[in-house]
């Protein structure tokens, strides 16, 4: 196997992990735990949830190194990313759109994430699926 399709398996395995835990925990248990009773034991479930911090830290830490591997293979290196050099090229739309919304989501997570922000919450799973497709159009194309 070659170091491309291990990177490329990293990367999605962090990637499910990472929409994956912030889905679960936005469509389930979140408001699973609105429900349990008594509300101390539901308050407590929601402190544990929020200090362990689940797989989504992590799996962005082995995101973002495996991610910016996979651009440079591509011929796209961090000067092409701070200087917006990447724009010129097919897949430069569908790269920015992710990378904005990648941005928008580590911002999102590091300052709304773990209040109650319900609909919020649906627009930080549109941004997750968002990613997901312009993930495929980067890899695949539009036809």
């Amino acid at each position: 196997m070659t170091l491309h399709r291990i990177v490329v398996a990293v990367h999605l395995v962090a990637m499910a992990l990472w929409i994956g835990h912030m889905l679960v925990w936005s469509i389930v248990a979140g408001p699973a735990l609105k429900k349990v009773e008594p509300e101390a034991t539901a308050a407590f479930l929601r402190e544990r949830m929020v200090y362990l911090g689940g797989l989504g830290w992590p799996a962005l830490a082995i995101l973002v190194p495996t991610g910016l591997y996979l651009l440079w293979l591509r011929g796209i290196g961090p000067v092409d990313l701070v200087t917006l050099g990447f724009l010129d090229r097919p897949d430069g739309g569908p790269l920015a759109l992710k990378l904005a919304l990648v941005l928008w989501m580590i911002v999102y997570q590091s300052v709304w994430g773990h209040r109650p922000a319900p609909i919020a919450n649906w627009f930080n799973i549109a941004a997750a699926l968002s990613i997901l497709a312009c993930s495929v159009v980067i890899v695949r194309g539009w036809s």
